[in-house]
């Protein structure tokens, strides 16, 4: 960024030195005009083509530069009257082409001041000592016209694209505040991907400060694991965290809570009651240098804020998107998109939603979602719209078309006119006449995982403010997918257990409620053994915890191997599991206790060189009725507690449809 607008300084000063020189009237010196005209021009021209193949937004600087060498050429060509006077329309359309509205003024009206002041301070005779009033006049006559040119050349252009936006009802236009007022910070926006960094970024607390006319920032919006927050809490300038953050040009700073504090307190200054997390990171979001508002994060682990960069990196540009459009929520449905993401329950959710939302905001166009395969190629998740009829499963190369273009890029692409191109390659359909289309990598964690694509009939539709509207929503719905990649894990964490790998009792229920149906429809007979270790507690005490560990761990993968894939085994105690059979009997059952017994018996578990013999203790419970499922595991663990001086044992019930009744 900072290179960029260096860049954008010095030509800037190229710019302003070539109208100085035009002014000076040095170009009337050079011995051949006409010849030396070209040059200038030519470079313009491959400026112009150069942007328009890359299909890229030019800077101020760009247009300062070539709106200047244009005049050069019509001050070397005879100025406004000379053969050059059309090349002022053709400036102006250039620059409007992607609606840049600030540099395009302020160079409409130096190169009007040039075209007029030049001549009329030459014919003033200063240079020569002599004044000649009928050739001034007529010099001034001359000015006034080649003044009027590239004014009149702007209007037109404005009148052009006014008419435009009248006639055109279209979603993809934008509406600014017609007294050119900045738009308003995206408070909305920013608290509705509160939730989402939350569980995407694992963040202690998040914090969320907007400010007013006051040039006070206030806590807008916050969530906190523990803790009393201030929630009232105003930042003004000599705030830390205000300072930290006029010291800072990145979006996104690291920082220690200590840096932040204020009166000596070891967290932020808003807690009032906390538990001084240290790590903490700063976003702010900025127009025009001005800081109008700003997130605080706040991390348990320099791990997790170190993972959270690239999230808060994208949510940034998210908010600079929103901002720049200055849309209603209607017609960019920003706010939309980020509540639809976030009830979003899995990715298939999410994509259904994005494509959902870019039809029914941008009419006649086909919105797909493609996935990025291990063979490489990409094969088409969901496409709706008027191009997407049988699209659904079909595998493309990841490298063909402009899909392919975009995901070995990784950059989003705009493409019109495109002719003879393909969005996904030559395997396309060529009944599907696209005239244009943009492609965005959808990423997360630095890896593509697919591209969203959003195709035309027709060859002029899509603009680069469109392609920044579809890549702020792959930006959200990169923000679901690692929320909900989170989330799943959470959920993974907390109904497996991590020493053993095997499901908790919660999880066991669940699964135990399922086979209701199949007792019910079938007659199903369902069997569930609890089974103790004899002695575990001995164990850990003679060999230390780390060898109990690896008892509980070798003695859950042998009743898994003699009871076989199809048995639902878990851990339900410290030295205690639960084991579900489906369509065994009460006999069955004894069997199987009696091969667990005889495993354990004549296979002693090798542990830190020594052999250990494991003794368990075996209670079930049978039952054909449906009602009586959720209680076997119950029955199953009294009855091996009432076994437990019997070590080696087994005992099963049979439990009918009165048991316990009396």
């Amino acid at each position: 960024m900072l290179k960029d607008r260096i860049v954008g300084h010095i030509l800037v000063i190229i710019s302003a030195l070539i109208v100085l020189s035009n002014a000076a009237t040095l170009t009337d010196r050079l011995p051949d005009p006409f010849l030396y005209g070209f040059l200038p021009l030519l470079v313009a021209v491959l400026i112009a083509v150069f942007l328009l193949k890359r299909d890229s937004t030019p800077q101020a600087g760009v247009i300062f530069v070539t709106a200047a060498l244009v005049n050069s050429t019509v001050q070397l060509w005879g100025g406004a009257l000379g053969p050059a006077a059309f090349l002022y329309p053709l400036l102006f359309l250039w620059m409007k082409r992607d609606s840049i509205g600030g540099p395009v003024l302020t160079i409409a009206g130096v190169l009007a001041a040039v075209e007029f002041v030049a001549p009329v301070v030459s014919s003033t005779g200063i240079k020569s000592g002599s004044f000649d009033l009928s050739s001034f006049l007529g010099v001034l006559m001359g000015a006034l016209i080649a003044g009027i040119i590239p004014l009149v050349s702007m209007s037109a252009v404005e009148y052009l694209r006014g008419e435009k936006s009248a006639g055109d009802s279209s979603p993809r236009e934008i509406d600014h505040d017609t007294e050119g007022t900045i738009p308003q910070f995206p408070d909305d926006v920013a608290r509705s991907l509160i939730p989402i960094l939350k569980t995407s970024t694992g963040a202690h607390g998040i914090f969320l400060f907007v400010r007013d006319q006051r040039d006070v920032w206030t806590l807008n919006e916050f969530v906190a694991d523990s803790g009393v927050v201030s929630v009232r809490y105003m930042a003004g300038p000599d705030d830390p965290v205000i300072q930290m953050l006029n010291e800072s040009s990145v979006d996104v700073v690291h920082v220690r809570a200590d840096r932040l504090s204020i009166g000596g307190s070891d967290g932020l200054p808003w807690y009032i009651q906390g538990e001084g997390i240290p790590w903490v990171s700063l976003v702010q979001f900025r127009r025009s240098g001005v800081l109008n508002g700003f997130m605080v994060l706040d991390f348990d682990s320099e791990e997790k804020r170190k993972n959270s960069s690239s999230i808060l990196v994208d949510s940034v540009f998210l908010l600079s998107i929103s901002w720049e459009l200055g849309r209603e929520e209607n017609s960019n449905g920003f706010l939309a998109i980020c509540e639809e993401m976030e009830a979003s329950r899995d990715v298939r959710g999410a994509v259904h939603k994005l494509i959902g939302r870019i039809v029914t905001t941008y009419p006649d166009t086909t919105a797909t979602v493609a996935i990025v395969n291990k063979k490489d190629t990409l094969a088409i998740f969901e496409s709706r719209g008027p191009l997407g009829d049988g699209r659904a499963g079909r595998e493309f190369h990841v490298n063909d078309g402009v899909a392919g273009l975009a995901v070995s890029r990784r950059q989003p692409v705009r493409r019109l006119k495109m002719g003879e191109i393909r969005t996904f390659g030559e395997r396309d359909d060529p009944r599907r006449v696209v005239g244009s289309c943009c492609a965005i990598p959808l990423e997360n964690s630095g890896v593509v995982l697919g591209v969203l694509t959003v195709e035309s009939i027709s060859e002029q539709y899509f603009s680069t403010d469109d392609l920044a509207i579809f890549k702020a929503y792959a930006t959200v719905f990169t923000l679901a997918v690692s929320r909900n990649q989170l989330q799943n894990s959470i959920r993974m964490l907390k109904e497996i257990d991590r020493l053993t790998g095997l499901p908790l009792l919660s999880s066991f229920y669940e699964r135990l409620a399922d086979l209701i149906r199949g007792v019910r429809s079938r007659a199903l007979t369902v069997a569930v053994l609890a089974i103790d270790i004899d002695g575990f507690a001995g164990i850990n005490k003679d060999l230390g915890y780390k060898a109990g560990d690896s008892v509980l761990r070798k003695t859950a993968d042998r009743m898994q191997r003699v009871l076989g894939d199809k048995a639902i085994l878990a851990r339900y105690g410290p030295d205690s599991f639960l084991v579900c059979l489906s369509g065994v009997d009460r006999v069955s059952a004894e069997a199987y206790a009696a091969r667990i017994h005889e495993e354990f018996a004549h296979n002693p578990l090798k542990i830190s060189g020594r052999e250990i013999t494991v003794r368990v203790r075996i209670g079930g419970a049978v039952s054909h009725v449906d009602r009586m499922i959720l209680k076997l595991p119950e029955i199953a663990m009294n009855t091996v507690e009432e076994n437990s001086s019997r070590p080696g044992s087994s005992a099963i019930t049979e439990v009918g449809q009165f048991y316990g009744s009396k």
